[in-house]
């Protein structure tokens, strides 16, 4: 006979197809179907698309390499997609390029504005101010070769005066790694705060694609959209989140095998359990 077991955080659960546990912690039935947890809903139907794992960045070094990511500097088109949430201003979300004047960095400014560089040094500024204690979906849209062909959207709005021109990164240090929480270029403003569901593409989204990964302040499965480079921080099945763990490892959910990557103990992110954050009820 079949049973229903008791455990406080799906964490420590048995991952075999079938188990079923109420998880106390968050007072939801959940199975596993042999490769995620699914959450029951009344009418016996699972979401089967989860979203309960961050990684949290102290602002003193942590970050995570995704690797040499070619769309970044080859590609006519792309697409950077992110949620950020900021303990203090002043602080990069993510980077490509060790060089100065061959690069793609987020920051936000003292002030809050999110400054997006690319081979200059005159940045692409919002007109809005981020705050802290607050979840942002960041969207960057590069679409062709064109005058103009820069976009920026905050929650799934275009931002204001947020346009510009560019290229590519191109040069001897064209194609360098992307890595979200800090940069290779400059160690300053390491990212003091979470981020959650990075994705990049080798294509420009449209204004309707990126509303709906907003999706209302609700993160969604992007695996439609055929990412390049997809990172769950920790949902991914082949991920071993538990709250406060260390990160070694975030899983490309692309498939493309562009694993996150932090071997240095002092500089690894940790999983964050975001179970009751506004966005990810």
């Amino acid at each position: 006979m079949a049973t229903i077991d008791t455990i406080a955080d799906r964490s420590t659960g048995s991952a075999i197809a079938g188990k079923a546990y109420f998880e106390t912690s968050t007072n939801k039935l959940i199975v596993f179907n042999g490769s995620a947890w699914i959450e029951l809903d009344s009418d016996g139907t699972g979401a089967v698309y989860e979203n309960r794992w961050g990684a949290s960045f102290d602002g003193t070094g942590d970050f995570v390499d995704c690797g040499n990511i070619s769309v970044l500097s080859n590609a006519s088109s792309l697409t950077i997609s992110g949620w950020f949430k900021f303990n203090t201003l002043d602080t990069l979300c993510l980077t490509s390029g060790s060089s100065l004047s061959n690069r793609i960095y987020f920051y936000v400014t003292g002030t809050g504005s999110l400054s997006i560089y690319f081979d200059g040094l005159n940045p692409m500024t919002s007109s809005i101010n981020l705050s802290t204690s607050q979840w942002y979906h960041l969207a960057l849209i590069k679409d062709g070769n064109g005058s103009n062909n820069l976009k920026l959207f905050i929650n799934g709005s275009l931002s204001d005066g947020a346009t510009g021109s560019f290229t590519s990164a191109t040069g001897s240090n064209a194609g360098d790694n992307l890595w979200i929480g800090s940069a290779s270029a400059y160690t300053g403003l390491p990212l003091d705060g979470l981020a959650d569901e990075v994705a990049v593409w080798g294509s420009a989204l449209s204004n309707s694609d990126v509303v709906a990964i907003y999706n209302s302040g609700t993160p969604t499965d992007l695996s439609s959209l055929t990412p390049t480079g997809y990172w769950r921080m920790g949902d991914d099945s082949n991920d071993t989140a538990t709250s406060g763990g260390s990160i070694a490892t975030i899983t490309d959910s692309s498939g493309n095998g562009n694993d996150a990557v932090q071997a240095t103990a002092s500089k690894q992110p940790t999983f964050s359990d975001l179970t009751g954050e506004t966005i990810y009820v």
